[in-house]
C-alpha cells in the first residue's frame, strides 16, 4: 500500500471510478446494441477488459505488500491483459465502427490492412516477451521460458541502460493510437440514419480520447523508465517509500487521464448512440449515464476513503448498503419526476381537441390543432423550423400547418413515399428545397401515406432522440386524423344541410307546379270535353300540362347507378357527356386502354357512383366556366383519359378553356360542389385534385384504389 493515506484514498476513489464506469458501459452496450456481431463484441468487451485491469489495479493497491505474494503475482498478470490487449482493442474498434469491414473496397480498407497486421504482430510478442521475462502469465510458455536463456536475455536486452521491453509498449501504444486517429479521420459511409451526423459530433470526442490514450501511453514509458533506471541498485530493484510515492503520483495522473478517457468514450456512446448501431440517440441512456457517473463518483469517494483508512469490512458494507439504498431512493424520486414532466409534455396531445365544437362552429376546412402542433414543435422538438403537410386522400380537405406559422408549406419530399418499404422511421431532405427542413418523418395509416412531418435542426443544436420522434410521428398522425374528421363531418354536414333545403325546394317547386298550373289545365281540358267544346282547345291545354310535367321530371335528380351497372363506368361517363353536356363543347376526346377498362370493372359499386358523379361535377364546371369571357360562340374542347397503374384507377378530365380553378380551391363563378365531392370522394378512399395551369388549362384528377 502506498503510505501517503490522501494519495490511496484519491487512487482507490479513481480505480472504483473507472471499475464501475467502465463495466456500465460494457454491459449497456452489449444489452442495447442494434445487432449483436464480432465488432460489437469487440467493443463491449474491451470496456469490460479496462473494468477488470482497475479491478486488479484496487486489489494491489489495497495489499498489504508490494513484494511478488502470491496473491499479488496473479492481480499483477491478470492486470497486464487489459494492459496489452487495450491499446489494440481501441485500434479494432474504431475500425469497425469506421467501416473497415463493412466497405471492402473503400480505401481505410487497402491503407490499413499492412498497419493492422503489425499491431496483431507487436501484440504477440509483447505475450511472448512477458512470459520469457518470468511472469505467470501464459503458463505453457512461462514453464518453458527458464530453459531459453538466449531468448530471454534478448528480451531483457537494454538500450542506454533501459530494458527493450520498458520501450516497446509506449510505442506499441502510440502506433495504435496514431493509427486509430487516422482511422477517425476518414471513415467509410454511416450505414444508419443520422450516422455521419452523430460521426460527424462525435469525431471531436474520439479525437481527444486518443489524444489522451497518447498521454497515458507516455506517462507509462516515463514511470517505466524512472523505475529502472532511479530504483535499480546491483541488478536489483529497490522500492522505497520516497519510489512508492512517486510511482502513486504517476500513477494518480494515469488514472486521471483513463477516467476523462472514459467520460468521453461514454458521453460519445449515450448521446450520439456511438458503437450500438441505433439510428437515433434515445433521453433514457443519457440520464442514465449520468447517474452511472453520480454512482461511481459516490461509492468510489466513500469506500475509497473507507479502504483507505482501514475500515473494519462490516462497516464497508453498511456503507455500502447505505449509499446504495439513498441512491435507489433518489433514483425513484427522479423517475417520478420525469414522468410527471412528460405527462407534462404530452398534455396538449392528449387532451380534448373541442371535436364537436369544431365541427358544429369550426371554419369548414381548417386544422383544428395549432395549440398541439406548437406544443409539438416548442416543448418537444424544440425545432427552429417544422411543417405538417397532409397527403393522400385527405390532403384537399385540409390545409398543411407550418412553425414559425407566417412560414409556406413546402411541397412533400419524394422520399417519404419510399421510407414505408425501406422502414426508416426518418429520412434526411434537402433544406433548400423544404423550406430549411432537414428531417422529414413519414406520417402512416393503415391505408397508406396520409402526410409527413419537416423539421430541422433544433435550437439547442443536438441531435433528436428517438423518443422524440417516435411521438412526434404519434402526434402527427392524430393531429392529421383529427383535422380529416372535422373537415369531412364538417362538409358532410353542409352537404346533408344543402340536400335538406334543396329537397324542400324541389318538392315545394313540385307541387306549386302540380297545384298551381298542371292540376288547373287538366281540369279546365276536362270541363270542356264535358261541355262539348272544341277537341282541339282541351287538347292544347293537355299538351302544355304535359310540357311541364316533363319539363319537371328532367330536372329531378337522374338515378344513374343502373346506368353504371349496364353499360359500364366508362360508357356510362360517355352517355352522360353526349346527352347533357354535348353541346357545350366543340369536341370531346376519350383516352382509354384495356388495363383502365378493367380496372374501372373492378370498383366496387358506391365508389364507381361516388366516381361518377365527382366527373360529372367536372364536366359541369368546365361547361358552364371554361368558356372565355366575351366570346358567346367560342366552345372549349374537353378531354377524358382513364388509366390504371400503381394498384390505382385514374380518370383525367382536361378542358382548353378559361382557368377556372382559383388556388384557393373555390370556382371563379363560386360555389362548393367540387369540395363537396371531394368529400365523398375521401369517404370511399379516392381523391379529387384540381390545377389551373397558364390559364387556359384546366385538370381535374380522379383517383381510386382498385378492389381485386
Amino acid at each position: 500500500m502506498i503510505p501517503n493515506l490522501l494519495l490511496t484514498w484519491s487512487l482507490v476513489a479513481l480505480s472504483l471510478f473507472n471499475t464501475i464506469l467502465l463495466l456500465w458501459l460494457g454491459l449497456t452496450l452489449w444489452l442495447n446494441v442494434e445487432r449483436r456481431n464480432l465488432g460489437s463484441a469487440t467493443t463491449a468487451g474491451g470496456f469490460l477488459l479496462g473494468s477488470a485491469f482497475f479491478i486488479s489495479h484496487s486489489a494491489l493497491l489495497l495489499s498489504d505488500t508490494w513484494s511478488l505474494t502470491r496473491s499479488n503475482t496473479l492481480w499483477l498478470a491478470a492486470g497486464m491483459t487489459p494492459v496489452l490487449l487495450l491499446p489494440f482493442v481501441w485500434y479494432l474498434v474504431l475500425l469497425w465502427y469506421s467501416g473497415y469491414w463493412a466497405e471492402p473496397e473503400h480505401a481505410l480498407r487497402r491503407r490499413h490492412a499492412g498497419w493492422l497486421a503489425l499491431a496483431g504482430s507487436i501484440l504477440v510478442i509483447g505475450f511472448i516477451c512477458l512470459a520469457l521475462l518470468g511472469i505467470p502469465y501464459i503458463p505453457v510458455i512461462a514453464a518453458l521460458a527458464p530453459f531459453i536463456w538466449p531468448v530471454r536475455e534478448a528480451v531483457k536486452f537494454a538500450t542506454f541502460g533501459i530494458p527493450v521491453v520498458s520501450l516497446a509498449y509506449p510505442l506499441y501504444v502510440l502506433l495504435c493510437v496514431i493509427l486509430s486517429l487516422d482511422v477517425i479521420r476518414g471513415p467509410a459511409a454511416a450505414g444508419r440514419m443520422m450516422g455521419e451526423a452523430a460521426r460527424t459530433r462525435a469525431r471531436p470526442w474520439l479525437i481527444a480520447a486518443s489524444l489522451l490514450l497518447i498521454a497515458v501511453g507516455a506517462l507509462a514509458a516515463a514511470v517505466l523508465v524512472w523505475i529502472v533506471t532511479e530504483t535499480r541498485m546491483d541488478g536489483y530493484y529497490l522500492i522505497t517509500t520516497a519510489a512508492l510515492a512517486v510511482i502513486g503520483v504517476f500513477d494518480l495522473v494515469i488514472s486521471l487521464l483513463i477516467a476523462a478517457v472514459v467520460l468521453l468514450l461514454g458521453q460519445a456512446m449515450t448521446a450520439y448512440e456511438l458503437f450500438t448501431g441505433k439510428a437515433l440517440p434515445r433521453q433514457g441512456l443519457a440520464r442514465q449515464w449520468r447517474r452511472a457517473i453520480l454512482l461511481a463518483a459516490g461509492y468510489g469517494g466513500l469506500m475509497g476513503g473507507a479502504l483507505a483508512w482501514g475500515l473494519e469490512p462490516v462497516y464497508a458494507v453498511l456503507l455500502t448498503a447505505l449509499l446504495m439504498t439513498v441512491f435507489f431512493a433518489l433514483l425513484s424520486w427522479r423517475s417520478y419526476v420525469e414522468w410527471e414532466h412528460t405527462m407534462q409534455q404530452l398534455r396538449p396531445f392528449v387532451a380534448s381537441q373541442r371535436w364537436y365544437d369544431a365541427l358544429i362552429a369550426g371554419p369548414p376546412g381548417e386544422m383544428d390543432a395549432p395549440a398541439p402542433f406548437r406544443a409539438l414543435c416548442e416543448n418537444l422538438l424544440n425545432t427552429t423550423v417544422a411543417y405538417l403537410i397532409p397527403a393522400g386522400p385527405t390532403a384537399t380537405l385540409i390545409s398543411p400547418q407550418s412553425y414559425p406559422a407566417d412560414r409556406p408549406a413546402p411541397a412533400l419530399p419524394a422520399a417519404i413515399q419510399a421510407a414505408r418499404d425501406a422502414g426508416e422511421l426518418i429520412v434526411a431532405v434537402e433544406p433548400a428545397g423544404h423550406g430549411s427542413a432537414t428531417w422529414a418523418v413519414p406520417l402512416w395509416r393503415e391505408r397508406g401515406l396520409i402526410g409527413a412531418l419537416l423539421f430541422g435542426p433544433r435550437r439547442d443544436d443536438r441531435l433528436y432522440t428517438r423518443e422524440e420522434i417516435e411521438i412526434a410521428r404519434a402526434t402527427g398522425e392524430r393531429l392529421l386524423d383529427t383535422a380529416a374528421s372535422v373537415a369531412l363531418s364538417q362538409r358532410l354536414m353542409r352537404l346533408q344541410r344543402e340536400r335538406m333545403a334543396a329537397t324542400q325546394l324541389l318538392d315545394q317547386r313540385t307541387r306549386r307546379v302540380l297545384h298551381d298550373e298542371v292540376l288547373p289545365l287538366i281540369h279546365t281540358a276536362m270541363l270542356r270535353l264535358a261541355a262539348g267544346q272544341p277537341v282541339d282547345d282541351a287538347l292544347a291545354q293537355l299538351a302544355d300540362a304535359h310540357g311541364q310535367v316533363s319539363r319537371l321530371l328532367r330536372e329531378l335528380p337522374p338515378t344513374v347507378l343502373p346506368e353504371i351497372a349496364r353499360l359500364g363506368l366508362l360508357a356510362a361517363l360517355r352517355k352522360m357527356v353526349e346527352v347533357e353536356f354535348g353541346a357545350a363543347f366543340s369536341e370531346v376526346m376519350w383516352e382509354s386502354g384495356d388495363a383502365a377498362l378493367a380496372a374501372a370493372g373492378r370498383l366496387r359499386p358506391e365508389a364507381a357512383e361516388t366516381l361518377y358523379y365527382a366527373a360529372r361535377e367536372l364536366v359541369r364546371n368546365a361547361a358552364k366556366h371554361a368558356r372565355p369571357a366575351g366570346a358567346a360562340d367560342s366552345r372549349p374542347s374537353l378531354t377524358i383519359a382513364a388509366a390504371a397503374g400503381d394498384g390505382q384507377f385514374h380518370l383525367t378530365v382536361t378542358d382548353n378553356g378559361r382557368g377556372w380553378f382559383k388556388p384557393a380551391g373555390e370556382l371563379a363563378g363560386g360555389g362548393q360542389g367540387l369540395a363537396l365531392h371531394s368529400t365523398l370522394m375521401a369517404i370511399v378512399g379516392g381523391s379529387l385534385a384540381v390545377e389551373s395551369m397558364a390559364g387556359e388549362l384546366t385538370r381535374g384528377v380522379l383517383s381510386l384504389p382498385v378492389g381485386e
